[in-house]
């Protein structure tokens, strides 16, 4: 009667790497086998004295007794000689071959195996132990090869079977060779379109590090006549327009002057703090920002402008500090030559600094007659800030340029209040910066 090639079998494993062994079992077991294990050749011997096993898979590279002579053992004992062995070897050479067909070996699995492969192996030595050829008696053959005499007393049956499974063990190499060509040259492919598209990159990134340069060319020429400007403008004011408003100053100071050179003398004033306030804005930009102490801005901002009529008081603490354009020290000026602009009477200006939720807000505000609500927004323009705030008339846009916004949020008829709002990145705390 023929074995059923799924019928349970009693299966030895001798496999010195214990996770290998297990997995080996495990891989059988779920095949429905019964699996012992083996850590060496010395204990499988042991062991099949105990209980005899239906097939044998012993790995090829063991310390103390290697696979070639545990089976070389077995296949001349008479006891034991019938039971198959397969070899399981990481190594698959025609040296390897030789070996095994010298002790007898009646099959062999490569590492790394896969189960399908595992089980046709078993089932089909199974199958050839019931072949009416398998118990033929052998005459030994000696082999030379390399050089060395190999004596092989195997089978006909066990040769044909290592030989279809060297074969068959090439043709799976071969396929598994052409399947990694195949990647490496869509692998190949794939890095030639890389490299062309490094290429178009490297290309775009020439053209716009010109287009760059370029740029940067034109900005700094476009600086250097701001600051050309800058200087014509400062020195038409420095020339001809500060002594002609110091003229028309002494002329209103006499009890003489006539109404229109009062008005003269007040248009040419205003005219000179908005061309001023045209000159710093082309100057600023042009610099990078800084750290700036805030109390010390406003103090530098005070003491140009500063009338003794007016009380200041700073309540800013010394330690905190704006990350600012350095224009900001002339949009402080501006912001308190506008509420110095009351009517005469004793004032007083008051700077305070506020934490909110969302940053915080530099408070400047005066105790005069404070902005109608319908002027709140126009005293920033340049169209409607030049006729009741020119100082202004440029202070919101300075401000952007570092990120920074203001408004007006006074009581009309009580109260000139400016609120400067600073995003939670712009201020730093004297005890958040590092000394180095």
């Amino acid at each position: 009667m023929k074995t059923s090639p799924d019928r349970s079998l009693q299966i030895l494993i001798v496999e010195d790497n214990r996770t290998q062994a297990e997995y080996l079992r495990h891989l059988l077991e779920k095949k429905g086998h019964q699996v012992t294990v083996s850590n060496n050749g010395y204990e499988a011997l042991e062991k099949l004295k105990i209980e005899r096993p239906d097939i044998i898979l012993t790995d090829v590279m063991m310390p103390d007794m290697d696979g070639f002579t545990l089976c070389k053992m077995i296949k001349s004992d008479e006891t034991y000689h019938d039971i198959p062995v397969i070899l399981v070897t990481h190594l698959y050479s025609p040296v390897d071959v030789i070996k095994g067909l010298e002790a007898g070996a009646d099959n062999f699995i490569i590492k790394p195996y896969d189960p399908e492969y595992i089980f046709s192996r078993i089932a089909g030595i199974m199958q050839a132990k019931e072949h009416p050829g398998s118990n033929e008696s052998n005459q030994p053959l000696d082999v030379v090869f390399s050089s060395e005499v190999h004596t092989i007393a195997s089978s006909r049956m066990q040769i044909l079977n290592i030989l279809l499974s060297t074969y068959e063990t090439a043709v799976k190499n071969n396929s598994e060779l052409q399947v990694a060509h195949e990647r490496l040259h869509y692998t190949n492919a794939q890095l030639q379109k890389l490299v062309e598209d490094l290429e178009q990159t490297n290309e775009s990134l020439h053209l716009k590090n010109l287009e760059r340069g370029r740029l940067e060319t034109a900005l700094t020429a476009a600086q250097q006549k701001i600051e050309t400007l800058s200087e014509a403008l400062r020195r038409v004011c420095q020339t001809w327009l500060y002594p002609a408003e110091e003229l028309l100053r002494h002329q209103v100071s006499s009890s003489s002057t006539s109404q229109e050179i009062a008005d003269a003398a007040s248009h040419l004033h205003a005219g000179l703090i908005a061309l001023t306030n045209s000159r710093q804005y082309l100057k600023a930009a042009t610099v990078p920002r800084t750290w700036q102490g805030i109390r010390n801005c406003i103090n530098a901002a005070v003491e140009p402008v500063r009338r003794q009529t007016i009380r200041y008081e700073n309540l800013i603490p010394e330690d905190i500090e704006i990350y600012a354009d350095p224009c900001l020290k002339h949009v402080l000026r501006d912001i308190v030559v506008a509420l110095q602009d009351d009517g005469g009477g004793p004032s007083e200006i008051r700077f305070s600094f506020h934490v909110k939720d969302n940053g915080y807000v530099i408070i400047c505000e005066n105790n005069e007659r404070g902005v109608a609500q319908t002027d709140k927004n126009d005293i920033f323009s340049i169209h409607e800030g030049l006729n009741s705030y020119p100082s202004l008339c440029f202070v919101r846009e300075m401000l952007a340029l570092s990120g920074l916004e203001i408004s007006e949020t006074g009581i009309a008829g009580h109260r000139t209040r400016f609120e400067i709002a600073c995003p939670e990145p712009s201020i730093r705390f004297g005890s958040d910066i590092q000394v180095i």
